[in-house]
């Protein structure tokens, strides 16, 4: 058991939550219950997965895409699907957190960096993207070279989906950039740090073209595929730092 405080300020300095900017709230966004048993993890915020914590009797609920976010069309608006997933939580004196940036960033349990991991990724370095100061794109090296053909499908194997491969790069893949999410925009990022292929969740019309003129294969798993990684390792470490239980819900998303 640890208590809700006391659990946000752990997870504020093991991810370095301060060193963001960030345009969503991370730590508590809603407070229930003093003491915390059971976690339930997950990637976005959805009446489904509130309801499944519910049923598995969770003191608290901890994501990736939480549910307040600054660009929202009306942010400080309760009404609508808002207003019944906050009330799935409040009724039952649950608590939500949320992790964003923070949690794609961190040199071990974030997005990237697992991802790196678990596809055998080696020499990894995390470098910044235009826009945000902080490194959060895992950049890394293969041991050794790999057709775009035989990597994808090892990606797909590693992420459980049928990802959009696109091979444009002149020769095997050696260097790879992986920035989980709604990274394609960041084609130059990767071109510059000198990769073969970039590993995203989703990518914009736009940005196809782009990679193909740059020489640049892409790979792009799925927002939420992608982002699966860094929220399930957050909740495993949890439970082995604390006398807590923490379950993973998956809630299958193919974009």
């Amino acid at each position: 058991m640890i208590e809700l405080h006391r659990l946000e300020a752990y997870i504020a300095d093991k991810l370095d939550v301060s060193a963001f900017d960030d345009y969503c709230v991370n730590g508590i966004q809603i407070e229930g219950r003093r003491d915390i048993r059971k976690i339930v993890t997950g990637v976005s915020a959805s009446a489904r997965i509130f309801q499944a914590a519910l049923e598995r009797d969770a003191d608290a609920v901890i994501l990736h895409h939480g549910l307040f976010w600054k660009n929202s069309p009306h942010p400080m608006v309760l009404t609508g699907i808002l207003r019944e997933r906050v009330k799935l939580l409040l009724d039952a004196d649950v608590s939500l957190l949320g992790y964003h940036l923070p949690l794609d960033a961190h040199p071990t349990l974030g997005n990237n960096a697992v991802i790196s991991r678990e596809l055998g990724v080696v020499n990894v370095s995390f470098v910044a993207i235009e826009g945000l100061e902080r490194p959060i794109a895992a950049l890394g090296e293969l041991p050794q070279p790999l057709p775009f053909a035989e990597l994808k499908q090892k990606a797909d194997e590693l992420m459980g989906s049928d990802g959009l491969g696109l091979d444009f790069s002149p020769g095997p893949i050696r260097r790879v950039f992986i920035l989980a999410g709604g990274g394609g925009g960041y084609f130059n990022d990767a071109v510059e740090a000198g990769a073969d292929l970039m590993i995203t969740g989703e990518l914009r019309e736009e940005n196809v073209r782009a990679a193909e003129e740059l020489g640049l294969s892409i790979y792009a798993a799925g927002h939420y595929n992608s982002e699966k990684w860094g929220i399930r390792a957050l909740g495993e470490h949890l439970k082995q730092e604390f006398d807590v239980e923490t379950e993973f819900i998956d809630v299958p998303n193919p974009v």
